[in-house]
């Protein structure tokens, strides 16, 4: 019989092996997945608890994300799910001394269901919180743990959960990028909505809630569609149309929905811009409810405009950009006591002739380039290697001849004409060219604001106001060669003139020096050496033009090609900056008492949702007003004190090199030059702008205000 107890045995353990598997496999079906799981699969959705780093930093803060991958034709649900639905929730279970922020919500989109309105995500969408480790004293790994639970939705909806678990080792050096997750994180930070740089305002009329903002920029033809998500349910009918124009600014009309306490309206506008590919940008709005509407800066009207250039154009006659046109100016009026009345007048109208078509042509090719999709703004031409160089071979030219290495003689100018009587026109002419181009780095108070309003105005408009601009420029010298009894005032002519423009060709020498330090942040060594060589060039052209310029005829000519060649030669040499990619990067830092960090939108978004104070500026290496302001009021022991006992991150968008994202950030707030300079507080939406010519006691009691 023992074969038969054998069999008996045998029997009870496939019993209990059965009964035991049956077990596990009803409460995994009941459970869905393993505790503590990573990624956990349910019928509808993947999701994966993941880190932006590989490694964790002590107090070192880093980025988590719940990555939803979600089935075709399902959907999740944003913060504020709209007409139905429930949003993401989770619990955290983490390391003792850890902190974790709330969760940052990419914006949605809408989804109809009958006539409701649900906001939520499709097919894959990341959550991301910023979590800030204590100050570990073991190397051993940790634990991040979370438990979510969010509901899942066709036709039907279903309720799912996971719980989570990831576990990151703990090193004393910097944190690692982690490389699986780089691009998801990257992709998500570009659907985050940034803070509005909008001011915005509503209105209750009735049934409608009207939703305007201060954004002169958006027009009709520029934009494809708008959108408004409320971050509360009840403040509008979600399912309503939005009623979308352009007046003044951006006007949303809103359908009220079902609250009566509304006093504020907040949520996200998204924007979809017409371009060959449609792109959307999502802002933070935070709106009060008021009863007069809002003024933006679109409604002030064309002579005001027209005012505010007129007043910039004169203002910029004293920034630091024009100080070296300014000696020429200077021994133009003193030359003026050789001429008669009529004569200084019509010197002064040439002058005023060559600033009026050279605005004309710097605003025409910027409105150009901008219709055909360039990031550009005022002063775009020294974004080009290629132009500053010429801009430097053409300081140190003047230079040369005023310090009398070479005249401009009758065959360069004109056969047999003297200077005073027919190159003198000429030359007032170039000279209101030479102040223009010198003028364009900077922008002046008053003239920012024109010049915003002008690049959204027709072409027609735009180029009037940038006219003005060039009239006011102009005016001051004008003025003076008008007035009555100039050369009463004016010493008579003497040997002091030849040692005045002896003296004042130094100004172009700096001009010089200091345009070919830009070429170096843009170009790099290679940039610094072409032009360096064309600059001796330029040198030997016009020794040999000036030596040979009394000779015979033949030497004369001889002169006069050769000097020619040798120029051409040079100007081949501006070439080189722009097959030039490595350029020297951020020299700035150098000699400063600020660690400027770099601007980027995504950056600056994640400052302002961390809830902290930041300063931002927009400056470039060629803007001598912003070199300035840096050394100055910023790069002061004060000033550098008091953004520290603020806390506040200093942002540096350094707009030397064409930038599209920073030109953008430029036009938001209604310019499109530097310098700017904006000042965000952690608790208040709206950001504080400076003026453009700063102090220690005007940075330091704005940042008192926050």
């Amino acid at each position: 019989m023992w074969y038969q107890q054998r069999a008996g045995l045998r029997f009870v353990q496939i019993f209990i092996v059965l009964i035991v598997t049956v077990l596990l496999s009803v409460f995994t079906f009941l459970q869905g997945a393993p505790a503590w799981a990573n990624p956990v699969k349910t019928p509808n959705v993947r999701i994966q608890l993941i880190s932006e780093v590989s490694n964790v930093q002590p107090q070192t803060p880093f980025w988590v994300g719940f990555n939803f991958k979600i089935r075709p034709g399902w959907h999740t649900y944003w913060r504020n799910p709209g007409d139905s639905g429930a949003a993401f929730k989770v619990n955290w279970k983490l390391p003792n001394g850890f902190t974790v922020s709330d969760i940052v919500y990419p914006y949605p989109e809408k989804f109809p269901v009958g006539p409701l309105m649900n906001y939520g995500y499709k097919n894959e969408v990341t959550l991301l919180s910023q979590i800030t480790p204590a100050k570990i004293a073991t190397n051993s790994p940790v634990e991040i743990q979370a438990s979510a639970e969010w509901l899942v939705c066709e036709k039907e909806c279903i309720p799912e959960e996971a719980s989570l678990s990831l576990k990151l080792p703990v090193t004393t050096g910097a944190a690692n990028t982690n490389t699986t997750w780089a691009k998801t994180f990257e992709a998500t930070r570009r659907n985050i909505p940034k803070p509005s740089p909008w001011k915005a305002q509503a209105s209750i009329n009735g049934e409608t809630l009207t939703l305007q903002l201060q954004a002169p920029q958006l027009k009709n033809n520029q934009i494809q569609e708008v959108s408004f998500f409320p971050d509360e349910d009840g403040w509008i009918n979600n399912a309503a149309p939005q009623k979308v124009s352009f007046n003044d600014g951006l006007i949303l009309q809103l359908q009220r929905g079902n609250r009566s306490d509304v006093n504020k309206v907040s949520g996200v506008l998204v924007v979809r811009e017409k371009l060959d590919i449609p792109v959307n940008q999502a802002f933070n709005i935070q709106a009060p409810v008021g009863t007069q509407p809002l003024q933006t800066q679109a409604s002030t009207s064309i002579p005001q405009v027209l005012l505010l250039a007129f007043l910039g154009g004169i203002v910029l006659n004293l920034m630091p950009c024009v100080f070296p046109v300014l000696s020429i100016k200077a021994l133009g009026i003193a030359r003026k006591s050789q001429a008669s009345t009529q004569e200084v007048r019509l010197q002064a109208l040439f002058f005023m002739a060559g600033v009026l078509v050279s605005f004309g042509a710097v605003a025409g090719t910027l409105l150009v380039l901008r219709s055909l999709g360039e990031q550009i703004g005022w002063g775009f031409q020294l974004q080009s290697p290629v132009f500053v160089t010429l801009m430097a071979y053409l300081m140190f030219a003047v230079g040369l001849s005023l310090s009398g290495v070479f005249i401009f003689g009758a065959a360069l100018m004109g056969v047999g004409q003297s200077l005073v009587s027919r190159s003198g026109y000429l030359g007032e002419f170039f000279t209101g060219v030479f102040a223009t181009l010198i003028a364009t780095p900077c922008t002046a108070p008053f003239m920012a604001t024109a010049i915003g309003i002008a690049l959204t105005q027709p072409p027609l408009i735009a180029i009037a106001i940038f006219e003005v601009l060039g009239f006011g420029l102009a005016l001051p010298y004008v003025v003076i060669c008008f007035t009555p009894g100039l050369q009463r005032i004016l010493p008579k002519p003497g040997a002091w003139m030849e040692t005045l423009s002896q003296v004042l060709a130094f100004p172009m020498y700096a001009a010089t020096a200091w345009l070919v330090w830009i070429l170096t942040l843009q170009a790099g060594t290679n940039g610094l050496a072409a032009a360096l060589a064309g600059l001796v060039l330029i040198a030997f052209a016009a020794w040999f033009h000036q030596k040979t310029r009394l000779a015979k005829v033949f030497w004369q000519r001889l002169g006069t090609v050769g000097a020619l060649v040798v120029v051409g030669f040079a100007l081949t040499l501006a070439q080189i900056p722009n097959n030039t990619t490595n350029a020297v990067v951020n020299n700035q830092q150098q000699n400063s008492l600020i660690n400027w960090q770099p601007y980027s939108l995504v950056r600056l978004t994640e400052l302002r949702q961390a809830k902290k104070p930041v300063f931002v500026n927009f400056s470039a290496a060629w803007c001598v007003s912003c070199l300035v302001n840096e050394q100055v009021a910023l790069n002061q022991p004060d000033t550098v004190a008091a953004f520290k006992s603020k806390g506040v991150t200093l942002l540096k968008a350094d707009w030397t090199n064409r930038n599209p994202e920073i030109t953008k950030a430029l036009e938001s707030f209604g310019r499109s030059g530097v310098p700017l300079y904006v000042l965000y507080s952690a608790t208040n939406d709206q950001p504080i702008i400076l003026p453009q010519s700063l102090s220690v006691s005007e940075v330091v009691n704005t940042l008192q205000r926050i």
